[in-house]
């Protein structure tokens, strides 16, 4: 197949004018050059595509077929090009987002919707992963971005706070200590906590750990289910009680009552990261809408050096050598 675009235009103007001076005239050639080059046309095609007379000219059946074709072959170039071009500007492709629990029941909904509404022809791809693993996917470009705790403090990361969440006691409605006002955090040493796993809630375990520490006592873990839904089922159930940031409107389950914390003021901050070496057009483009809704971030809690201490006397009460 030697037919280019300039064939298909070609004869897409003649088949308007059906008249060969005319369609010449308006391709810029002479018309012989236009004959020759709908006689090319036939030959690729090996059927008549035109019926010449003395005074008009004609398409064939098959004609009308290669008129309808070439039509479909320009729109698909020209979108092609219209595509490429949205594309280099960040306004086609798409953009892959990490998130965990804390972001998609805070901030993270009202940016989706604000970024769609201004780029509808990117798609946005969306993948729930735990914090510590969306760090190592956004140095290693493996996500755009991640909606995360943070801080996260790297040379080739760059991040904003979105959104910033009072601690909360969560308790089931029958608790002893469901009608105090707020709760503080000593009288809760010997309750059976339930928290995310730590495979997976490792730096919100930690800020809760050292939290609770300056309180004078470490958490006693009961249960450590995957998710805040299976978190606020097991309270629910009456197997536990949790510390939790605070949702917005309120949105909690049946089955459990929230309450303040007394005399801790620290919040738990959930950042936007991304790898400023990431190139992505589209990526700069969510970044510029997530920046209406940068929060100030004086309330972030880095983890402490002391976190992975914590954690090993954790395991070490938890789960004691074999003799």
């Amino acid at each position: 197949m030697n037919l280019e675009l300039k064939h298909y235009r070609a004869f897409i103007v003649l088949a308007k004018t059906l008249h060969f001076g005319r369609a010449a005239e308006s391709l810029n050639m002479a018309q012989p050059q236009l004959s020759r080059l709908v006689k090319f046309i036939e030959s690729e095609a090996g059927v008549p595509l035109v019926v010449r007379t003395t005074r008009n000219i004609s398409l064939t059946p098959a004609g009308k077929v290669f008129l309808d074709q070439g039509n479909l072959l320009i729109q698909q170039a020209e979108n092609a090009l219209r595509t490429t071009r949205k594309a280099a500007e960040g306004l086609f492709g798409s953009v892959t987002i990490g998130y965990m629990d804390f972001a998609i029941s805070g901030p993270l909904p009202r940016i989706l919707r604000a970024f769609r509404h201004k780029f509808a022809d990117v798609d946005i791809v969306l993948d729930h992963l735990w914090t510590e693993r969306q760090r190592a996917l956004i140095l290693d470009r493996g996500i755009d971005m991640g909606f995360l705790i943070g801080p996260f403090d790297h040379p080739d990361v760059t991040s904003m706070p979105v959104g910033s969440s009072q601690l909360m006691v969560v308790l089931p409605e029958a608790h002893p200590m469901a009608e105090l006002p707020e709760i503080d955090l000593r009288s809760l040493a010997e309750e059976p906590f339930i928290f995310g796993t730590v495979s997976k809630w490792r730096p919100y375990r930690d800020v809760v750990d050292r939290i609770c520490l300056a309180h004078g006592f470490l958490p006693r873990v009961a249960h450590e289910p995957g998710n805040s839904d299976a978190i606020f089922g097991l309270v629910s159930a009456q197997l536990g009680v949790t510390i939790y940031p605070e949702r917005p409107f309120r949105m909690y389950p049946r089955g459990v009552v929230v309450r303040p914390i007394a005399n801790v003021s620290e919040r738990i901050t959930t950042i936007a990261a991304w790898n400023k070496r990431n190139p992505s057009k589209m990526l700069r483009n969510f970044v510029e809408v997530v920046r209406q809704f940068s929060v100030s971030d004086g309330a972030i809690i880095a983890p402490h050096p002391a976190s992975q201490r914590i954690f090993s006397a954790r395991s070490a009460i938890e789960s004691p050598a074999n003799p």
